[in-house]
Formats: structure tokens, C-alpha cells, sequence
């Protein structure tokens, strides 16, 4: 499901600014931030990654926004828990619990995002 369906309340439940990354410098520009958007329909979770930039005025406008195919997939039935996103040196890492409606699978989801907008890496971890 594509991020413009989930642009306004009621659906938006978590955002989270979680660093900075080096915008390009453009006249009346400022710093860039990386932000986390998660949202909550047919009660399961869809997430997505954004690159934020503020201009002079501090007005923020999107760079770049980042879906994540496995998790939002409306057929997916994925409910994440334990959100956490930290900056790191290189960019930001999300990590949350993930919980499978199919067959009660429960794994980590970890997602490292870089400086570029749309450098990402998503991976899983299954739960001992």
C-alpha cells in the first residue's frame, strides 16, 4: 500500500524523527532528519522511512520516502511492537518485533538507512 494512503490521521500512529543526515546544501536549506512513519489498518502494522529536509523558514518537505514490500503488503498480517529507531554513524537503525498472522511466527525486523535517500537494508531475525 503506497505511504499517500496513510498521510493523514486516523491510520498514523507512531512517527519518530530519528537523526540527522547531510542534505545537500542549497541556498536557504537546512539540516536534513530522517523520520519514521508507521500506521496501523486491518490491524496490522505498515512502516515507512522517510529523508526530511527544512528549509530556511524551518518548513519540512520530503526527499525521499522508502516502503518496505514485506511488511506492507495488505496480505502480509504483520503487527510490529517494541519500536525503536537510534542514529548511528553511518545513518539510523529501526528495530522492532515483528508478529505473523500466518502460523503465529514472531521475528526482529532491523532497518539500517544511509545518508543517501533510498539507501536502505532490511533484514530479518527469527525469534530462539
Amino acid at each position: 500500500m503506497p505511504y499517500e494512503s496513510f498521510a493523514t490521521a486516523p491510520d498514523v500512529d507512531w512517527i519518530k524523527v530519528c537523526g540527522e543526515w547531510p542534505a545537500p546544501a542549497q541556498p536557504g536549506e537546512g539540516r536534513g532528519m530522517y523520520r519514521i512513519v508507521h500506521a496501523t489498518r486491518y490491524g496490522q502494522s505498515f512502516v515507512y522511512l522517510q529523508w526530511i529536509v527544512r528549509d530556511g523558514n524551518d518548513s519540512a518537505s520530503e526527499v525521499h520516502t522508502h516502503s518496505f514490500e514485506t511488511i506492507n503488503n495488505d496480505h502480509a498480517e504483520i503487527t510490529l511492537s517494541q519500536m525503536n529507531c537510534q542514529p548511528t554513524r553511518r545513518g539510523i537503525r529501526f528495530t522492532a518485533r515483528a508478529e505473523s498472522g500466518h502460523g503465529d511466527r514472531a521475528f526482529r525486523i532491523t532497518i539500517d538507512a544511509g545518508h543517501k535517500p533510498g539507501d536502505v537494508r532490511f533484514r530479518t531475525t527469527q525469534r530462539r
